[in-house]
């Protein structure tokens, strides 16, 4: 794994179909996650936030990546979280691993943030945005 990241331990998880295809989207049913007609169990880890490189780029490279991803999936995992939205080759990569990706966006957070109409709207549009991208 990257020189930064913390190793990844293995431990008891829920049954878990062997490959869910990544090309199906998770949907909500009840306080369970779907992907199909089978019950979707987050076995994840975070990845990053790393240091931008002189470019500004906030990932390591490609083949480092690939070969995190791979330890990852090795170890029984299904899920990276990253702290904002990946280049669209992470994307691929853990793709390829059988990886999915719950993308982090850069929101104001403080008490009740959401009661806020205005901010709640900016934070739509934001999502949609990067979304978009």
């Amino acid at each position: 794994m990257h020189a930064n990241s913390a190793t990844v331990a293995s431990s008891p998880r829920p049954a878990q179909p062997e490959a869910l295809s990544t090309s199906l989207r998770a949907t909500v049913r009840g306080k369970f996650l779907w992907v199909g007609e089978e019950k979707f169990y987050i076995r994840g880890v975070t990845y990053g936030p790393f240091h931008p490189d002189p470019n500004g780029v906030s990932y390591p490279q490609p083949r480092v990546v690939e070969q995190d991803f791979a330890a990852i999936a090795a170890n029984g995992l299904n899920t990276v979280r990253t702290y904002d939205v990946p280049p669209r080759w992470l994307l691929d990569l853990a793709e390829e691993r059988g990886l999915r990706v719950m993308v982090g966006l850069q929101v104001e957070q403080r008490a009740s943030f959401l009661d806020d109409a205005k901010v709640a709207r900016q934070i739509k549009e934001l999502v949609r945005s990067k979304v978009r991208a």
